[in-house]
């Protein structure tokens, strides 16, 4: 399965009138950017380690590069975390999550990000580029 399947998940979710279908759609969102990013930096040659904690890893290979749009694709993951974190672990209080707005932007942020995967992935070129980028900024 391709990460990218649960956007269609945090779609429907988002389109639900609770706030646990908006909490749950912002986990979706999340998992989707990451599971792509993780794909791409595999695609590329980027293996995590045993020591490696997947979530570190794959964002701080794309919030390091020396290229600006895996740098975009870092911090939607860095955004779409914090909201993940505060849907799963913040369930005392709404916070984002008294309406769908918040998780339809998640949801946006993350198809953007995995579009821009995409489209560097299928560029011969700017696939180069991007290895190139995150070898030269590899923490």
């Amino acid at each position: 399965m391709d990460g990218r399947a649960f956007l269609d998940v945090a779609q429907r979710l988002s389109q639900q009138a609770t706030e646990p279908d908006w909490r749950t759609a912002a986990g979706r969102a999340y998992y989707a950017l990451l599971l792509e990013g993780r794909a791409a930096l595999q695609r590329w040659g980027f293996m995590p380690q045993r020591r490696d904690q997947l979530h570190a890893f794959v964002r701080l290979r794309f919030v390091y590069a020396a290229d600006q749009e895996l740098k975009t694709i870092g911090l939607t993951l860095e955004d779409l975390v914090v909201l993940r974190n505060r849907a799963d672990y913040q369930v005392e209080n709404p916070g984002p999550f008294t309406s769908a707005l918040a998780v339809q932007q998640a949801i946006r942020d993350a198809r953007a990000a995995i579009a821009l995967l995409d489209q560097m992935d299928g560029d011969p070129t700017r696939r180069t580029a991007a290895i190139a980028a995150i070898r030269a900024g590899s923490p």
